[in-house]
C-alpha cells in the first residue's frame, strides 16, 4: 500500500473511531463505509462458532441484497470458510464466471461480484468481513483489499475488546444464540432464550421484554427472566405509565446503561417501587424506526456491566424487531386472506342462491345433494328427498299477475322452511318447483311423518288467492346415486302424488253429483 493510501486509511479509521456510539453503531458505520467504498449492495459480519456462521451485523442499500443478522449457517457451507482458508481470493470481480463461487450453493443468491477477508482475534480467526453486489464490479482493485483489511481489524477490535477473564464481560454465546434464532417459530420462541443470554452476559438480576401502547401511553413487560429468589424481580403483565419509565428516561437521553439509577433518575416512580438501581435498555424499532417495545437489563444492586454488551442488545432488538415484521406480514396475509376467502364465499352465495326466494337455486340444490349423499351412512340415517310442484301456478300469474304470482313462490318458500332443521336443504329448482331433503331415521314411519309436515305446509294464501302444491318425498339409502338420479326419484314421486290428487277429485266430485 503507498504512502498516501495508508494515510487515507488511517484518516478513515480515525474518523470512524471518533465519532464514538455503541460498539454496535461504530460497527454498522463501518459497514456503511465498506458499501460506499466498494460500491457493494450488502455487508455483514459473519462470526464462527462451534462450526456455526451467525451473522451478527449487516447492513445493505434499501431494495437490493440482504442478509440478516442471526442468520446461521454450517461454516463449511458458506464463503466464509473459503475465505478463512485462502481458498477464496478477497477480490472477485465477476462472480458468474469464478470458477469457485459460480460452482458454489451460494451462487443461487445471484451473487455478482464478491469480497471478503477474515476476521481476527489476536492470530487467531474469528469469522469474515464480507461484501457483495447483484451485479459485477470491474472497477475492484487492490485499493479495496487494503480498504477489507483495514476494516476488518477495526471491527474485529471493536468485537473483541480487550482481553479479560472478568465473567462480567463475557462475550455472547454464538452456539446459544444460533439455537434461539434457528428455534423460534414465534416471538416468545425467540425472546425467552434471548432472555436467558442477556442474564449470562450481563449478569443483571431480572431481563425482560415489553411492548410500548402508544394509545394508551403505557409500556407492558410481555416476557420476562428473574434471578433468584430474594433478588429483584419484575413479573410479566406489570405496566406503567410510559411517562414515568426507565426505558423512556434512557431512550431520549441516549443512555442505555445506568448504574445508580435512584441518583440519576430518583423521580422515577416505578423504578422506586421496584428497587432498580442498575438498568440496561435499547428499543425495539419497527421498519420506520418507531419504538414499538424494549429490550432491558436490571437489578437491585449497582453492578458493573460491561458497555459492549449494550450492542449485543442491540443484536438481540433488531432479531425480535424481524420477528415483529414476519408476525406482522404473517397476520396481514391471513387477514387478505380470510376477506378474500370471505368475499369467495358471499359471491358462491350468490352464485347459490335464488334471488326471489333466498333458497339455493339449482347449484346449490346440486351441490346439497352431492355432500349429503358423500356423507350418507345407509344403516343408521336415510336421505328423504321431496319435490314440490305449485298447483295451476299457470292459472295464477294469468289470472292475478306476476306480482301475486311472485308472492305465492315467496310465502311457499318461507312456509317449507318452518317444516325440518337448520341445516336441511331448501331450494328453488325452477319456476315454481321446489326442493326439500334432509337427513331422517332409517324407517318409512319417520319418512312419511316429514312428508306431512311439507304438505301442510304446501299451502298458502294471498289475499283471496288460495294455493296449495304437490308434494312427493323418496328415503334415499344408496350414497351411490348421483343428484340427478335422486331428483329424477323425487319429481316421479311428485307426479304419482299429483295424480293421486287428481283421482281423488273427480271421485269427490263423481261421489257428490
Amino acid at each position: 500500500m503507498g504512502h498516501d493510501q495508508a494515510i487515507g486509511r488511517n484518516t478513515l479509521l480515525g474518523l470512524l473511531r471518533g465519532a464514538g456510539g455503541t460498539a454496535s453503531e461504530q460497527i454498522t458505520r463501518a459497514l456503511e463505509v465498506l458499501l460506499e467504498e466498494l460500491r457493494m449492495e450488502v455487508a455483514f459480519v459473519g462470526e464462527f462458532h462451534d462450526g456455526q456462521r451467525v451473522v451478527t451485523h449487516s447492513a445493505s442499500v434499501p431494495g437490493s441484497l440482504t442478509v440478516p443478522v442471526g442468520m446461521t449457517q454450517p461454516v463449511e457451507e458458506t464463503l466464509c470458510h473459503l475465505i478463512a482458508t485462502g481458498a477464496l481470493e478477497p477480490l472477485v470481480p465477476d462472480a458468474t464466471t469464478h470458477p469457485v463461487i459460480s460452482a458454489h450453493p451460494a451462487a443461487r443468491l445471484g451473487i455478482g461480484a464478491h469480497a471478503g477477508v477474515p476476521l481476527y482475534s489476536g492470530a487467531r480467526i474469528v469469522g469474515t468481513l464480507c461484501c457483495a453486489s447483484r451485479t459485477a464490479r470491474e472497477s475492484l482493485n487492490e485499493r479495496d483489499t487494503e480498504t477489507l483489511r483495514a476494516l476488518s481489524a477495526y471491527i474485529g477490535e471493536l468485537l473483541t475488546g480487550p482481553a479479560a477473564a472478568d465473567p462480567q464481560t463475557a462475550p455472547v454465546d454464538l452456539s446459544r444464540l444460533s439455537s434461539a434464532v434457528a428455534g423460534g417459530q414465534d416471538l416468545e420462541g425467540l425472546t425467552r432464550p434471548l432472555l436467558e443470554l442477556i442474564r449470562q452476559v450481563t449478569h443483571l438480576d431480572t431481563a425482560f421484554f415489553s411492548f410500548v401502547d402508544w394509545e394508551a401511553e403505557e409500556q407492558r413487560v410481555t416476557y420476562s427472566l428473574n434471578a433468584n429468589p430474594g433478588e429483584m424481580n419484575i413479573p410479566e403483565g406489570i405496566s406503567a405509565p410510559w411517562s414515568d419509565t426507565l426505558c423512556r428516561r434512557a431512550i431520549e437521553q441516549g443512555r442505555p446503561l445506568t448504574s445508580n439509577v435512584p441518583e440519576i433518575w430518583g423521580e422515577s416512580q416505578v423504578a422506586r417501587a421496584l428497587g432498580i438501581v442498575t438498568y440496561l435498555t435499547v428499543p425495539v424499532l419497527d421498519a420506520h424506526g418507531a419504538v414499538v417495545g424494549t429490550l432491558c437489563g436490571a437489578s437491585g444492586k449497582s453492578k458493573e456491566v460491561d458497555p459492549r454488551h449494550v450492542a449485543s442488545m442491540e443484536m438481540f432488538a433488531r432479531l425480535i424487531a424481524d420477528q415483529l415484521a414476519r408476525e406482522a406480514a404473517r397476520s396481514a396475509e391471513l387477514a387478505r386472506m380470510a376477506a378474500l376467502e370471505e368475499r369467495m364465499s358471499k359471491l358462491r352465495e350468490l352464485a347459490e342462491r335464488d334471488p326471489l326466494t333466498g333458497l339455493l337455486n339449482r347449484a346449490g340444490i346440486q351441490s346439497w345433494l352431492a355432500t349429503a349423499l358423500l356423507e350418507l351412512h345407509p344403516d343408521v340415517e336415510q336421505l328423504a328427498v321431496a319435490f314440490v310442484d305449485v298447483d295451476r301456478f299457470k292459472h295464477v300469474n294469468d289470472s292475478h299477475g306476476h306480482s301475486i304470482g311472485d308472492e305465492v313462490l315467496r310465502r311457499l318458500a318461507s312456509s317449507l322452511g318452518t317444516t325440518g332443521r337448520t341445516g336441511d336443504l331448501y331450494g328453488r329448482l325452477a319456476g315454481d318447483e321446489f326442493v326439500v331433503a334432509g337427513m331422517l331415521p332409517p324407517t318409512p314411519a319417520a319418512l312419511a311423518a316429514w312428508t306431512g309436515r311439507l304438505r301442510r305446509a304446501a299451502v298458502v294464501e294471498v289475499g283471496d288467492v288460495h294455493v296449495t302444491a304437490s308434494v312427493g318425498a323418496v328415503g334415499i339409502s344408496d350414497p351411490e346415486l348421483t343428484t340427478n338420479e335422486v331428483l329424477h326419484r323425487a319429481d316421479e314421486a311428485m307426479y304419482r302424488a299429483k295424480a293421486a290428487s287428481r283421482a281423488d277429485a273427480v271421485k269427490y266430485r263423481a261421489d257428490a253429483a
